[in-house]
């Protein structure tokens, strides 16, 4: 069915004016927020007030009317128009047994020094020092803050989803063990959620501009999060034309495929992505989880990989949102927790351990290596396979075969540039995706599950 008219849909929306008992003055609807997306150079847009420039990932967010918002997306240049309303990470619980990050991947997986000089944006909650990983190791950065309530002291992580993310990824040991998959890696601390894990969609470009506007001196962004976006057709939005632009900058991003088995999540289904679903490694099978993301996107199959996804263990700050709320998944000094977000922080230590071997690889060699050296599972919901560090992978960077400009070594080959094109929220349909009443507002960033003791 075709896209409504922007103009149209969006006073069906406000509602018309209302008129005051006197019938001499009228109420006019509040202002709306949205991000505008862009080609080129920054548009002009008469009538909204611009409140955030973010040049590197051509966004802009603005304030304004409906009718200066629709004549928006009208001017020359201007891609799509999107809402900035408020969205949550949220959790919910599952079952699963405890399981190292680094089990059953090889290769350098938790050794000492395994991801040293390697460094890996968490665009997340915050991270709060823990004995796995803590400021004082200089192993943690703070970086950058888009939280519109700072904290004091640092870019700390009152929900706890970003620090189990960046134990998972980097923590160092705990009980004996590392507790990460990289733990000499560097972890610096993007945090676009507040304590409650309340964020919205500017507060997450904030982050991915300052990733790539600061592309020299990150290697790795790890997004673990996804948002099942209005409609039912894969296309450009702001947060794939954000992906896109870090990757461009030269930063491989991974992202997670989202917990929903039916569809692949937004940012995650962006072709560009090294896309992580997950897998149940926690009994002696090795399956795709039954919630994993999986789907063809524009001809590309998602996810690219899977990786331990089902009662991978990690750090949680004691006083934070998730730990009070699951007490259950506590495991002596760790804590359990599944999901597509645990599946993409072990991909992330992954891949800076390529990157710590093969400093001047690109995002394309990364992700086609991760690829190569997966081990294929049953079933076609497991894209290349799960995820393995052994000599295949590491020799696949190396390797001309899987360089640049080979499609097909990425999962890009196939793409159907025609098909992304004609869902993408462009000047044409961006009112009758983005602001309908079941749009953003109504959901959440489908951020990880937590699990319970069985």
């Amino acid at each position: 069915m075709p896209p409504a008219p922007a103009q149209p849909l969006l006073h069906a929306l406000l509602g018309a004016s209302l008129l005051a008992a006197s019938g001499a003055a009228v109420l006019q609807p509040p202002p709306l927020r949205a991000v505008v997306t862009y080609d080129g150079t920054a548009p002009e847009l008469r009538g909204l007030e611009v409140l955030q420039s973010l040049p590197a990932v051509s966004a802009l967010v603005v304030e304004g009317s409906a009718a200066a918002l629709t004549r928006a997306a009208r001017t020359a240049g201007v891609r799509g128009i999107s809402p900035d309303a408020a969205v949550s990470f949220t959790g919910e619980p599952a079952e699963g047994k405890g399981v190292r990050a680094a089990a059953h991947l090889g290769g350098a997986a938790g050794q000492r020094g395994a991801g040293r000089g390697v460094r890996i944006a968490v665009v997340d909650t915050g991270v709060t020092d823990t004995a796995a990983l803590n400021r004082a190791s200089g192993r943690l950065v703070d970086a950058f803050d888009t939280a519109t309530t700072p904290n004091r002291g640092g870019l700390t992580d009152g929900y706890g989803h970003g620090t189990f993310m960046a134990s998972v990824i980097a923590g160092g040991p705990v009980d004996d063990a590392a507790v990460g998959v990289a733990p000499a890696a560097t972890v610096l601390v993007v945090r676009v959620a507040q304590a409650d894990g309340s964020t919205r969609l500017s507060q997450v470009l904030r982050g991915l501009d300052w990733v790539a506007r600061n592309a020299a001196r990150v290697d790795v962004a790890n997004l673990s999060f996804s948002y099942t976006r209005p409609g039912t057709a894969y296309g450009a939005d702001p947060l794939t034309d954000a992906v896109e632009a870090v990757r461009d900058a030269g930063v491989s991003v991974v992202v997670s495929a989202g917990n929903d088995p039916s569809l692949v999540g937004d940012p995650g289904f962006t072709p560009r992505a090294l896309t992580v679903g997950a897998a149940d490694l926690s009994a002696r099978q090795r399956i795709v989880a039954s919630f994993s993301g999986s789907a063809v996107v524009a001809g590309v199959q998602k996810p690219d990989v899977v990786a331990s996804g089902v009662g991978v263990l990690g750090v949680l700050p004691p006083s934070s949102v998730i730990a009070k709320k699951h007490q259950a998944a506590r495991h002596r000094n760790l804590w359990r927790g599944s999901g597509t977000s645990q599946a993409t922080a072990v991909t992330s230590g992954a891949a800076a351990l390529l990157l710590q071997q093969h400093p001047d690889a690109t995002p394309a060699q990364v992700k086609a290596a991760l690829r190569r050296g997966a081990d294929d599972l049953d079933g076609e919901r497991d894209g290349a396979g799960l995820l393995t560090l052994g000599p295949v992978a590491a020799d696949a960077i190396d390797d001309p075969a899987y360089g640049p400009g080979t499609g097909d070594s990425t999962g890009e080959g196939s793409f159907d540039a025609n098909a992304w094109s004609a869902n993408s929220w462009s000047a044409n349909s961006w009112s009758a995706n983005s602001w309908s009443a079941n749009s953003w507002s109504a959901n959440s960033w489908s951020a990880n599950s937590w699990s319970w003791a069985r």
